[in-house]
């Protein structure tokens, strides 16, 4: 009887409290009252008969709790200052705002504002001057080592040298071997690092890049501050002027000649309207052509860099002085029938 007992117990223990009192018997579906006279009389026999009512018919479980989700009505009866949820965006709609407006107008064959981006000079240098002082510690790290294990030969006592073998020093056992292998490896990334740096920090002055004049610049400016796409902090890389580029497809003394050769044959087609006026015999004809050379000169100048040596409205009032004074000219000119 005892072990049954402490086997009941140990049953007791796994499963729980068994409820006591009255059980339902589903089979009959009828309450059944336990037997007091058997309880009372044997203690571990009532045990054993709530163990066995607690495996045959159990307790049923517990509901899951399910969370509470607020809807937004009472998120903002519960939080009255929080903002109230935005609506979903409309995906059939194209909104050009901020760096995206600025990437296409940058992007727009007949924008007159030219991309502008920074060289970095400074940090360029700093960068390629920490790269050269590791490349240099590491270069007299390996004059180190190699000095070490060419003393350490031994046919050195007698004034020769052993021939060196990679092969070899790969299988033996001496540290100092090991650590200028390993030092090899890391001068060798040290040194891909340093040459890619120097590469392309030369490439953009001598090939795709050229420096950014005032024109260029103040244009940009210009652009800016009339669309105020981006912040003010984001756009002050324009104030960097002798650090900025302009990047184009082809070499940077192109656009400079044509520039050049431009203002060249400007003031020799400005004063040409001084040579037709004698063959001209009338002043309307005079007049129409000082126009039609002042349209010409005016396409010239908006479609070469020439633009950017005056600001617009400089361009402006000297067009008009030069009408203006081709226009009296031709008037104090004699006419051929007169």
């Amino acid at each position: 009887m005892r072990d049954h007992e402490e086997s009941v117990q140990a049953h007791m223990a796994y499963a729980g409290q068994a409820p006591s009192g009255h059980y339902i018997n589903p089979v009959y579906e009828q309450h059944r009252s336990q037997s007091f006279t058997s309880a009372h009389s044997d203690p571990a026999a009532q045990t054993y008969q709530q163990a066995m009512q607690h495996y045959q018919w159990p307790a049923p479980p517990m509901p899951y709790p399910q969370p509470s989700i607020p809807s937004i009505a009472q998120e903002q009866v519960t939080h009255p200052d929080r903002p109230p949820a935005p609506d979903a965006p409309d995906l059939s709609q194209r909104t050009i705002a901020g760096y995206e407006m600025l990437a296409l107008e940058l992007s727009s064959t007949n924008s007159p504002v030219k991309p502008l981006y920074r060289k970095f000079e400074y940090l360029n240098h700093r960068i390629l001057l920490h790269l050269q002082d590791e490349l240099c510690e590491l270069e007299e790290q390996l004059r180190t080592l190699d000095e070490i294990i060419a003393q350490t030969d031994p046919a050195s006592a007698e004034g020769q040298h052993t021939p060196a073998s990679r092969r070899v020093e790969a299988y033996s056992h001496s540290e100092v071997h090991h650590r200028r292998t390993s030092l090899l490896g890391r001068i060798f990334l040290k040194t891909e690092q340093y040459n890619r740096a120097m590469s392309a920090y030369n490439r953009p002055g001598k090939t795709t890049l050229s420096a950014a004049t005032e024109g260029d610049i103040q244009v940009y400016q210009d652009w800016m501050t009339r669309h105020v796409p981006i912040h003010e902090a984001e756009a002050r890389f324009l104030q960097n002027g002798k650090d900025l580029m302009v990047p184009g497809k082809t070499a940077p003394g192109t656009e400079t000649s044509t520039r050049q050769a431009a203002l060249a044959c400007l003031p020799v087609g400005l004063l040409l309207p001084l040579l037709l006026f004698s063959i001209i015999p009338t002043l309307l004809g005079r007049l129409a052509v000082t126009a039609l050379i002042a349209v010409g000169a005016f396409i010239v100048a908006a479609t070469t860099g020439i633009r950017y040596v005056m600001q617009p409205r400089e361009w402006a009032v000297c067009g008009a002085a030069y009408v203006l004074l081709m226009a009296a000219i031709a008037g104090c000119v004699p006419l051929r029938g007169a």
